[in-house]
């Protein structure tokens, strides 16, 4: 019991040194690493920024001559292909004359799932998986589901007060919660490849979408069948010492009416891309996932109102929820409330949020869980 102690120790460290690339080495997982040697720590390392070194390579190369007869713990299996910007770790490893390997979890991308882990073995080095598993698994959510599904990972967030409105009648919204939960956002928004809304949000808002110095911000994502989006926009906008992305997704129903202002939008804001989709399938959020994971967005914040959640949870692409609560009561019969839709007629046909946890955010409540796999009806 004691050496398994020691060996979630270990593990705890290198996915605490993991967390450290959160929001900057996307789509690639987050991965940390720790040399061991006659029970003492000798070296750590982590994967930094996406294109950077792997944490193997950091930490074996901290070692030096001192990795030789060590033990290594990895939260992911090393990697063994080419197809990257970076060296396979797999060489690497055997190099440096590793003897023992600790592994949290088996890598799932097809190129690797267990080859890697294959090659160290046949080299004599004795490896061991599952330590911490699941840990590492929730530690690198978004890179799974882009890994294995080709679709980015969808988080829906909400603020909404105790009677479960997220605007008045009138759909004035602001501030419905804390400046502490807004900060929480803000921070979310640096750590997700992608935030996206629909068109009255940007229209009744005008939000900026970004993690307001956070972080990184993220791809701006806008809904708008009719490309009615006002030139003015807050979304359009870009710092020039570091611009933002911004992706519109319309319908092509009246090409003569919005092809001046397509031409305005992608001309004048170089950072700004215009796709047209097809509305008349219902399936189109999916096919907007589809399109954002083929371009490495492996996390989607969702923002949008209460449509655009009904709509992500009815053609289930949503992961997850953020629900912040607030200690105000709005009322109203035409409040607008989180999910706005035809809704269900049974209570045991209702959406489950499992694994949930609460937290408190200043004087607001945080509830965060994971979306059930069988999804409502009519919702």
């Amino acid at each position: 019991m004691k050496n398994l102690n020691k060996h979630n120790q270990y593990m705890s460290l290198a996915l605490t040194l993991a967390l450290k690339g959160a929001g900057k080495v996307s789509p690639n997982p987050m991965v940390g690493a720790v040399v061991v040697k006659n029970g003492k720590v000798i070296a750590t390392g982590y994967h930094p920024y996406f294109g950077g070194p792997h944490a193997e390579a950091v930490a074996l190369s901290k070692a030096g001559k001192n990795a030789r007869g060590a033990a290594l713990y990895i939260t992911l299996e090393p990697c063994c292909h080419l197809d990257k910007k970076t060296p396979p770790c797999v060489p690497t490893i055997l190099k440096y004359g590793i003897k023992d390997l600790y592994i949290a979890m088996k890598d799932p991308n097809p190129r690797v799932n267990g080859k890697g882990l294959k090659i160290l073995q046949q080299n004599g080095i004795n490896c061991k998986t599952g330590i911490l598993e699941e840990q590492s698994r929730e530690l690198n959510k978004y890179y799974i589901k882009w890994i294995t599904q080709k679709m980015p990972y969808v988080t829906l967030k909400w603020a909404m007060s105790l009677d479960g409105k997220i605007a008045t009648a009138s759909g004035d919204s602001k501030w419905i919660t804390s400046t502490n939960s807004r900060a929480l956002v803000h921070q979310a928004r640096a750590e997700m490849d992608a935030i996206l809304v629909g068109i009255n949000t940007v229209i009744k808002d005008n939000p900026y979408l970004t993690s307001h110095g956070k972080g990184k911000n993220p791809v701006r994502v806008i809904i708008d069948p009719q490309l009615r989006i006002p030139l003015s926009s807050n979304v359009l906008k870009s710092d020039k010492n570091n611009p933002i992305k911004t992706i519109i997704f319309y319908v092509n129903t009246n090409p003569e009416i919005i092809k001046d202002k397509l031409e305005y939008i992608t001309s004048k804001h170089r950072k700004c891309e215009c796709y047209c989709i097809n509305y008349k399938n219902n399936q189109y959020l999916k096919h907007i996932m589809k399109y954002l994971a083929k371009i490495g967005i492996s996390s989607v914040l969702i923002e949008g109102g209460g449509t655009t959640h009904s709509l992500a949870l009815e053609q289930g692409i949503a992961d997850e929820v953020m629900a912040f609560i607030s200690p105000k009561i709005i009322g109203g019969r035409n409040a607008i409330t989180p999910v706005e839709g035809t809704g269900i007629d049974r209570v045991s046909k209702a959406l489950n949020i499992t694994n949930w946890h609460t937290q408190h955010i200043g004087e607001d409540l945080l509830i965060t869980g994971t979306v059930g796999k069988k999804q409502a009806r009519n919702i």
